[in-house]
């Protein structure tokens, strides 16, 4: 690989829309998730101070795994279709994307797998959902670049592009670990299920890069990319401020309504969905092929 090509990727990684990018739209959208999922706790200001109380390293730095799990998030950032990416468009995909996120969400529930705070099954359901939302428009055009299937014009398949657009919402919730059975340390703004420590900040940084990532890989598939200028840049970002709206008023309802309720939603819901969806992908392949 040219130096040139590694200097990109690596400022992608880094800056924008890497570490950089990740963490300050990642900390705004924190914040206000706190302040909407938790309303009885304060306002914004000090919604605001417990986020950062919790993102604050303690004595020891940050679990050295969530290192790996913070680079994956970085690594699925670089892949998005948003204004002035430095990655070339050629090099961006949508499978480096979703198994790099996988990844991350992995390593990151492993915080609660032995202390039966979060439900692998319902996350590993979930995921697969979120997979079939992520993998099944590409079926038909033969692509895994973002920015080609979003320019993708899909009259015949406009259903299609449709059922994956609400499947991969419908997911963002656990996968943005917005809800209880997903999140080891609890959900954003809450009183959390252990002390803060080095544990928990090392959660927290890592569900904050974890927004920029889900939120804008579903701006860069669903909405037309639009140029590298400042107003296309502002597109984007409400667009990604969009979807967390939709992600965080979906896991409200959720945790209003309780475990049951969400179990039920996954398994009646969002399941079938993604069967539909499945479905209306091949189906689509099949009548592209005539």
């Amino acid at each position: 690989m040219p130096w040139a090509e590694i200097g990109q990727h690596g400022l992608a990684l880094v800056v924008y829309p890497g570490l950089l990018a990740g963490c300050a739209v990642g900390l705004l959208l924190e914040i206000a998730a706190a302040w909407a999922l938790v309303p009885g706790r304060g306002g914004l200001v000090p919604t605001a101070r417990r986020v950062l109380l919790v993102l604050r390293p303690r004595r020891g730095g940050f679990p050295l795994y969530s290192a790996l799990a913070g680079l994956l998030a970085l690594v699925a950032a670089s892949q998005l279709a948003a204004p002035f990416n430095p990655v070339p468009a050629s090099d961006r995909n949508l499978l480096v994307a979703g198994i790099a996120l996988i990844g991350s969400g992995w390593i990151l529930w492993t915080w609660g797998w032995n202390r039966e705070e979060v439900d692998p099954r319902l996350l590993l359901v979930v995921q697969l959902c979120w997979m079939v939302a992520l993998l099944v428009p590409a079926i038909e055009p033969q692509t895994l670049k973002p920015q080609t299937l979003a320019n993708i014009q899909l009259n015949p398949g406009l259903p299609l592009k449709v059922a994956c657009g609400l499947l991969y919402l419908m997911c963002l919730p656990a996968l943005l670990n917005l809800i209880p059975e997903s999140a080891p340390q609890g959900v954003p703004g809450g009183a959390g299920r252990r002390a803060a420590g080095a544990e928990g900040a090392g959660f927290g940084a890592l569900r904050l890069l974890l927004w920029l990532p889900y939120c804008g890989l579903f701006a860069s598939l669903f909405f037309p990319p639009g140029g590298d200028d400042l107003v296309d840049l502002l597109r984007y970002l409400g667009l990604v401020a969009g979807t967390a709206a939709i992600a965080v008023a979906i896991a409200l309802n959720l945790i209003v309504r309780g475990a049951a309720f969400t179990h039920r939603f996954v398994t009646l819901v969002v399941v079938p969905v993604a069967w539909i969806t499945l479905g209306l992908g091949m189906l689509t392949a099949a009548i592209g092929t005539r």
